[in-house]
């Protein structure tokens, strides 16, 4: 049909749609309005009451549970090893059987015998650990006793107290020190140093080792006949 005068045009349609969009937006911003209303509760505080202390809960302070070093695969002054001819001859059947099997060769027993190689020219890790634990015991001990529940803190107090994870150094006999920190877990991880050397460090709980120059060296030694093995192994 053609459309000769405006009076041909429907216009009650177009006219409930816009009063029907008038009152959603009515009934939307009376929602939002409530809603807004209710999801602000801190809105009701004033100025003075920031700083208060807080009436949560007091939380308990949660310290690590360290685990047990794997003295399997960290090298340590006595360990016992069977003699370089026969630990080389180990480590070559592992690199062969693995490598012509066209598997990958087993990490695990090779960190163990890489401790093993290179403990004869490796600090008193287990004494060291033992004397470590002693002083990491005594300090847990006292940050549990001297802690202060949450709830009995100013949110203020409290992010004042904090040293950003950062705890003083935990003192050793034999020139050692321990270093705490604060890990993501809540409790604290340990830096174990002997004459400015790092011989131990915890993360997350797990210990772990860092090598001494000469154990460096020693280590060289080890990964070029291990490779040395792996090249023969693939040229056969």
């Amino acid at each position: 049909m053609k459309i000769t005068s405006l009076s041909q045009l429907e216009t009650k349609p177009v006219y409930t749609t816009a009063k029907h969009q008038q009152k959603e937006r009515s009934a939307y911003g009376t929602e939002t309005y409530s809603h807004s209303q209710a999801a602000n509760p801190l809105s009701n505080y004033t100025p003075n009451e920031v700083g208060k202390q807080a009436t949560v809960q007091s939380a308990p302070l949660y310290l690590n549970n360290l685990a047990t070093p794997d003295w399997d695969i960290i090298p340590t002054k006595g360990k016992q090893a069977p003699p370089p001819d026969e630990l080389i001859a180990q480590m070559k059947d592992i690199v062969l059987k693995n490598v012509l099997a066209d598997k990958t060769t087993p990490i695990r027993q090779i960190e163990v015998l890489l401790a093993q190689y290179i403990s004869p020219v490796s600090p008193d890790r287990k004494a060291l650990y033992q004397k470590a634990m002693k002083a990491i015991k005594q300090f847990e001990a006292e940050k549990k006793e001297n802690a202060t529940p949450l709830g009995e803190l100013s949110l203020v107090t409290h992010l004042n107290n904090m040293d950003f994870g950062t705890e003083k150094n935990i003192a050793m006999s034999a020139n050692g020190i321990i270093k705490p920190v604060m890990n993501s877990l809540g409790g604290y991880d340990y830096e174990v140093v002997v004459g400015g050397q790092t011989l131990l460090t915890s993360t997350n709980g797990n210990w772990d080792y860092v090598m001494t120059p000469a154990e460096q060296q020693k280590r060289d030694e080890f990964y070029k006949i291990y490779w040395s093995f792996v090249d023969q192994a693939r040229n056969e």
